[in-house]
């Protein structure tokens, strides 16, 4: 199950972006003092990323990502104008995207949130003393500018966690809905006959998908029966047996017929305890009688070969 995610609902909301930056109060005096250390930032790029580098590889989690020298390359590459970027005075929806696709990577790199958040503590460490201690920048020159730096750095920790967050999220749920397509199997197990077992319990999300496969397959295979089998359910409640009763519904409007089998005493009993009224529906205990049926009313002798 290898899924990669896309996020192009994050990617297109740049409107939150903005919203971002307003509530940061991200000002054009910001973008001004960031393009004042635009050059101090091209000066430092490569040491700064040498620096990080070399700190990150003492750590075992992110080391095992920086082993192959071509790999690292690129990442140093990446990281090098990643930081430039930082203070390019461009802060639009190219910019946001681009942080928005850092976050997605790393996610699916197996990168974890906090080690990808720490980084950011360490570009702070690294900038900040050279603002601090640059001859030509004043006392209120560098507050600005500290200032600025982080709130841009702010919004990209932002950014990039909401999209890394993001990414995580659309993998379990497609995911979830993997495992619900595989919960749910409807297979064809004669010609004319169809065969759906279910397992567990049966809950709005699993009947839609349930119902779906199944009316799908009928179409599909234009089988007029529908063996329906019940002996992995565990228990049935009210709202189970309603969900059972619109899927016959279903299936009778396409033309075909249900047989339910797999129907326990314990079933049985709990079915007309709830006063589900299933004196039109065919029941089995079991799907091989519940086959039984189907061909019988298709027709088809079956012949026991082994007994000729």
């Amino acid at each position: 199950m290898n899924y990669v995610p896309t996020n192009s609902k994050y990617i297109s909301n740049f409107t939150a972006w903005e919203e971002q930056k307003r509530f940061v109060n991200f000002t054009a005096k910001d973008v001004a003092s960031l393009k004042k250390l635009h050059p101090l930032a091209i000066k430092y790029a490569d040491m700064f990323v040498e620096e990080l580098y070399q700190h990150l590889m003492q750590f075992s989690e992110l080391s095992r990502f920086l082993s192959d020298e071509k790999v690292l390359h690129r990442l140093k590459l990446a990281q090098k104008q990643y930081f430039i970027d930082l203070t390019s005075g461009e802060y639009d929806e190219e910019y946001f995207k681009t942080r928005v696709k850092v976050g997605i990577t790393h996610h699916r790199i197996g990168l974890s949130l906090s080690l990808y958040m720490a980084t950011y503590c360490y570009y702070m460490q690294l900038f900040y003393p050279r603002i601090y201690s640059h001859p030509e920048f004043s006392q209120d020159t560098a507050n600005d500018m500290f200032t600025a730096l982080q709130k841009i750095i702010n919004l990209d920790q932002s950014v990039a966690m909401t999209a890394f967050i993001s990414a995580a999220d659309e993998v379990i749920s497609r995911q979830a809905e993997e495992i619900l397509e595989m919960s749910t199997p409807v297979v064809q197990i004669w010609e004319g006959v169809v065969a759906a077992p279910l397992i567990g319990m049966m809950d709005s999300s699993r009947t839609q998908q349930f119902m779906e496969r199944l009316l799908e397959t009928i179409v599909a295979t234009n089988s007029p029966i529908a063996l329906i089998d019940i002996t992995g359910v565990p228990q049935i409640d009210t709202a189970t047996a309603q969900h059972l009763i619109d899927t016959i519904n279903a299936v009778k409007l396409l033309g075909s017929q249900v047989i339910i089998t797999g129907v326990r005493p314990a079933i049985a009993q709990t079915l007309v305890h709830l006063g589900i009224d299933l004196s039109g529906i065919i029941t089995r205990p079991t799907m091989a009688l519940g086959l039984k049926v189907a061909l019988d009313k298709l027709n088809i002798n079956v012949i026991d070969v082994s007994k000729s």
